[in-house]
C-alpha cells in the first residue's frame, strides 16, 4: 500500500511537469486568440489555486476573490501612472499589498462561519470597488491605462502567457505538497470538523489565516498581471462578481480540495463560456433576443447540479469510482 501511495504521488509531480513542458511547446505554436484563451485559463488556474487552499481544504466559502485581484490590479496600476514605475517591478508589491488586506480582513471575518463568512467576504468586494470608483487616485470611473510591453501583440500575450506558465506550475506544484502533508490533514480537519480540531490542540485561527492570505497573495499577484495585460483598468471589471463566481465554479467542478480540481475545472468552465458567448447571440425566444449573461446563469445552474450530485466535482467521482473498483 505504501509503495503503491508513493507511486501515485510520483505520478501527480510527474504530470504537472509534463504538462508544464507540453504547454511551453504549445506556446510558440498557438495562434494568438488559441494563446489569449489559454493565458486566461492559466490566470485562472493560478486564482482557484490559492482559493482552494481556503474554500476547499478549510471549507470556507470566500467570496471577495476579485477584491484580491483588483487591489492587485490597481496596485500596479497606480505605480505605473503615478509614479512611473515598470509594471512588471510592481508585481510583488501587488503581493504584499494583497497580504495586507487579508491580514486586515482576516481577523474578523474568520471568526464568522459558513454563511456569515461568505457575505463578509462579498460585501468587501463591493466596497472596494466603491472605493475605486470614488478615490481620485484610482482614476474613478474613467480607468487606468497602461503602456503595452512592446508593440507586436504576438510578443506581448506570449510574454503573459509565459508568466502565467511558471506561476501556475509553481501554485500546482506547491498544492500538491500541501495535499501530501501533514499541513493539508490539518486543514482538512478544520474543514471536517473545527471544533473537534481545536480539542486536538490544531491552532484553527492560524491555520485559516494563513490560507487565506495565500490565497489573497495569488490573487493579488495574479491580479497585477492580468490588469497590465489588459492593458486598461477600471472598477467595474477588476472588482468584477463574475471572476470570483467563475473562480468557485471551476474550483468546485474540477474538485474541491483537489490540486487537480482548478487544472480540470478552468479550461472546462472557460470553454464552455466561451461557446456561450459565441452562440447565444444567434439564439431567440419569440423574436427576443438571448443576453449573452446567460452564460453565469448556466455556471450558476452548473454550480448548484454539482454541489448536489457531486459535492466532490470531477475528483470526487474518479475517486468514487477507483474505490468501487477496488472493492470489487
Amino acid at each position: 500500500m505504501q509503495q503503491r501511495t508513493r507511486s501515485g504521488n510520483l505520478a501527480g509531480i510527474a504530470a504537472i511537469g509534463a504538462g508544464t513542458v507540453v504547454l511551453a511547446v504549445l506556446g510558440q505554436t498557438l495562434d494568438i486568440s488559441l494563446l489569449s484563451l489559454s493565458t486566461t485559463i492559466l490566470f485562472y488556474i493560478v486564482v482557484a489555486q490559492g482559493w482552494s487552499i481556503l474554500g476547499g481544504y478549510v471549507g470556507y466559502l470566500n467570496l471577495g476573490t476579485s477584491a484580491f485581484i483588483g487591489v492587485g490590479a490597481y496596485t500596479t496600476g497606480i505605480l505605473a501612472h503615478r509614479a512611473g514605475w515598470e509594471p512588471f517591478a510592481t508585481v510583488p508589491l501587488a503581493g504584499l499589498v494583497a497580504i495586507g488586506l487579508a491580514v486586515a480582513l482576516g481577523r474578523p471575518s474568520l471568526r464568522l462561519r459558513g454563511s456569515y463568512f461568505a457575505i463578509f467576504t462579498l460585501i468587501t468586494g463591493f466596497v472596494l470597488q466603491n472605493v475605486a470608483y470614488n478615490w481620485s487616485l484610482t482614476e474613478g470611473a474613467t480607468g487606468i491605462f497602461f503602456t503595452p510591453p512592446t508593440d507586436d501583440p504576438r510578443v506581448n500575450e506570449t510574454l503573459f502567457f509565459y508568466s502565467f506558465l511558471a506561476l501556475a506550475a509553481g501554485i500546482t506544484v506547491g498544492v500538491w505538497m500541501l495535499e501530501h502533508s501533514r499541513l493539508g490533514d490539518a486543514l482538512r480537519a478544520v474543514r471536517e470538523d473545527e471544533d473537534a480540531a481545536a480539542v486536538l490542540g490544531i491552532d484553527t485561527m492560524r491555520f485559516k489565516m494563513g490560507a487565506f492570505v495565500v490565497g489573497g497573495f495569488l490573487a493579488g499577484i495574479a491580479g497585477s498581471l492580468y490588469g497590465y495585460r489588459l492593458n486598461y483598468i477600471e472598477p467595474g471589471g477588476m472588482f468584477d462578481l463574475g471572476i470570483t463566481i467563475s473562480v468557485v465554479v471551476m474550483t468546485i467542478l474540477g474538485g474541491s480540495g483537489s490540486w487537480l480540481g482548478p487544472v480540470l475545472g478552468a479550461p472546462i468552465v472557460l470553454a464552455l463560456a466561451e461557446f456561450l458567448r459565441v452562440t447565444v447571440v444567434h439564439v431567440s425566444f419569440f423574436g427576443y433576443t438571448v443576453p449573452q449573461e446567460v452564460n453565469r446563469l448556466v455556471l450558476g445552474v452548473i454550480l448548484v447540479v454539482v454541489a448536489l450530485f457531486a459535492p466532490r466535482g470531477i475528483m470526487g467521482l474518479v475517486h468514487r469510482t477507483g474505490g468501487r473498483r477496488l472493492r470489487v
